[in-house]
């Protein structure tokens, strides 16, 4: 085109090696070489103050990009919430607005809310959060499953903060290395699995807007787990509850994509193993027939935790599904709320272990009537046979005062004179009755060392029963009758039991018998016993056998 100049176009790399002439010194007049040498200057300091400004500029920025890498940012914002800050206050302000004052009947260790999106499960989880609306805590461990990630055990997110449209929330360092430190391989740092995980980020918000300011948050996912590693959350959460108040929120939905009256029956079902505070039959029916608790290890953990913490009753605050608040009735989710409050006088495992009194042998009293002890043996076998055979669980009401007392027991099962299982607990918020039943239950299926008992071996078994006084703290280890005392150790994480009859069993003096204890069931170093940080607790037990009644 004339009078229009095509603009010059460089091949690749051209543009570097193209020069643009300078007039030669010898042509300049004398202002005309002062001009170009303060040019140099000029550009030379340039330079320099160039390379100076980018060294700090660079040492200021680092730092910042390095700090938000600690931050996480939400994942679901603007999808299962509002992204506005505004408009997410006020939607969670309204959820809380309808559902009003809730009395949680004590001081809340455990709150149980659902993970869905707002406009679906908020209708829900603002009764929970309504439980401790106003209160303080210095932790809030958060637990939650891994719908992204596979993996096995539990993963924590361990520093930094998340973020949401209403701002952050620390993450409890110190909680987090405790429990890394006191469950390698079991329990890992993992920010990872965090990434795209729903589950966990919805509680934040309720969080920041009904709890005191100046609480920090401990991020926990599930992955694959055991009942039984369940039990081993529960009691690393209480291990690190014992220098912090704390409050642990299990986040889960219910029934999946059912119909409306379908989801309704499953989570009836549920919500009744959630009010008899039956973390073992509730694992059981999920897995055995396909009821949908995506939270089950969340759930069994957070219950047992209360459990631990001296709570053994849990109040449903609301039910409610994705039909009765913003879907269709034909494919529904089940959201549930619930809190677990300690009442005034109720004791923690840790408490229950340091309570003075007598012991059963020091009273000199028999607690139990020898058809009691028949009843009780009765019971132990019934259960066992009933949970192999896969039959429903037999149920009895017992009017013996002694079969309804609150204590705890150890069942031992023995397979033609060799130990078959070993399971108990020290403290039960249970009729005698019942914790017979669930820990003849749990030492016929759980025992790690064996095989889960078949229908076929029970014959064979012989049960014995300990029924067993409360533990109490002793000062010095050579306090302890061998025969006579029961004996619980525990150093920082670590614990171990052995009954009462071991000693006589085995024949060990003292010294074999408590080196036996630390390393066998506590897992330490077999001196630890001489350590002064190491605590004994002694008990008593009134040990009774099938083999007395003529089995």
């Amino acid at each position: 085109m004339s009078g229009v100049k095509s603009p010059i176009t460089l091949p690749a790399g051209e543009a570097g090696r193209m020069q643009i002439p300078n007039k030669h010194p010898s042509s300049m007049s004398k202002g005309q070489k002062g001009r170009r040498h303060g040019k140099r200057l000029c550009g030379r300091w340039s330079l320099v103050f160039g390379y100076c400004f980018a060294v700090v500029s660079w040492s200021l920025v680092v730092p910042l990009i390095v700090f938000a890498k600690d931050v996480k940012e939400p994942n679901v914002a603007g999808t299962f919430y509002p992204a506005d800050a505004d408009e997410l206050s006020s939607s969670i302000r309204w959820y809380l607005d309808q559902a009003g004052r809730v009395d949680p009947g004590g001081d809340p260790v455990v709150l149980i809310v659902p993970h869905a999106g707002y406009v679906y499960s908020g209708p829900v989880a603002a009764y929970a959060f309504q439980a401790v609306a106003g209160a303080s805590y210095e932790t809030v461990v958060i637990l939650a499953t891994s719908h992204y990630f596979s993996f096995h055990g539990v993963a924590v997110y361990k520093t930094g903060e998340f973020r949401t449209p209403l701002g952050g929330l620390a993450v409890d360092t110190a909680a987090a290395e405790g429990l890394l430190e006191s469950a390698k391989g079991f329990v890992s740092e993992a920010p990872q699995y965090f990434e795209r995980e729903h589950s966990l980020e919805v509680e934040i918000p309720f969080l920041q807007t009904v709890l005191e300011p100046g609480f920090k948050i401990l991020p926990v996912l599930t992955g694959q787990m055991s009942y039984d590693d369940c039990l081993r959350l529960a009691s690393l959460l209480t291990a690190i509850s014992s220098d912090r108040r704390m409050l642990v929120v299990a986040s889960t939905d219910l029934s999946h994509y059912k119909g409306y009256q379908e989801a309704r029956g499953l989570d009836e079902h549920t919500i009744a193993f959630l009010k008899a505070f039956d973390t073992r039959g509730l694992w059981d029916a999920v897995a055995h027939t396909g009821w949908n608790v995506c939270g089950v290890r969340p759930l069994v953990a957070a219950m047992e935790y209360a459990r631990a913490a001296g709570v053994s009753e849990l109040s449903v605050l609301k039910y409610a599904n994705s039909g009765d608040t913003a879907g269709d009735k034909d494919r529904v989710v089940g959201y549930v709320s619930a809190v677990a409050a300690r009442t005034q006088g109720a004791r923690s495992a840790d408490s229950a272990l340091s309570a003075s009194g007598p012991g059963l042998r020091e009273r000199g009293e028999d607690m139990l009537t020898g058809q009691d002890k028949k009843r009780l043996l009765e019971i132990a076998r019934q259960a066992i046979a009933a949970h192999a055979a896969g039959d429903a669980m037999p149920e009895s009401k017992e009017s013996s005062s002694g079969l309804n007392v609150k204590r705890g027991c150890f069942v031992t099962l023995r397979e033609n004179g060799n130990l078959r299982g070993c399971i108990g607990t020290f403290v039960s918020e249970e009729p005698l009755c019942k914790t017979v039943r669930n820990m003849a239950i749990e030492s016929a299926t759980h025992d790690y060392r064996f095989s889960p008992l078949r229908p076929g071996e029970l014959k064979d078994v012989t049960i014995e029963i300990s029924v067993l006084s409360e533990p109490q703290l002793i000062d010095d280890w050579r306090q302890i009758r061998l025969g006579t005392d029961g004996v619980i150790v525990r150093k920082g994480f670590s614990s171990g039991v052995f009954l009462p009859q071991v000693a006589t069993e085995t024949g060990w003096d003292l010294e074999t018998f408590l080196s036996q204890l630390c390393w066998q069931k506590a897992g330490l170093p077999a001196d630890s016993y001489k350590d002064p940080q190491t605590k004994f607790y002694t008990f008593q037990a009134d040990v009774f056998s099938e083999e007395d009644n003529g089995h």
